[in-house]
């Protein structure tokens, strides 16, 4: 498949390259984004990991390992104003993420 920012929620599943979500998203820097949940669907494999960051600080804002074969993690955000979501070149191991944003 392919990464689709449009619509919402956003679906994100090629990590070949970093994703700044924002930028992709056409929002100017200092923009918060509102993010209601992030979800890490279908992980594939037991001990892979998902690591999703504020690009600026480098803070986690989603850091998971797969405990369980295809069972998804979801983190709500309950409409949190999160300054950018960033994903680094491989920063998502298997699956796909699926963020919900408002």
């Amino acid at each position: 498949m392919a990464n689709n920012y449009k619509g919402n929620p956003i679906f994100l599943d090629v990590f070949t390259g970093a994703i700044d979500l924002k930028t992709q998203l056409g929002f100017a820097n200092g923009t918060p984004l509102k993010v209601r949940s992030i979800e890490w669907a279908y992980p594939s494999t037991v001990g892979h990991t998902c690591l999703i960051t504020d690009k600026a600080s480098g803070r986690p804002i989603f850091k998971e390992t797969c405990f369980v074969q295809y069972e998804p993690i979801e983190k709500p955000f309950d409409g949190v104003y999160l300054d950018n979501l960033y994903i680094a070149a491989g920063g998502v191991q298997s699956g796909a993420i699926i963020i919900l944003l408002g």
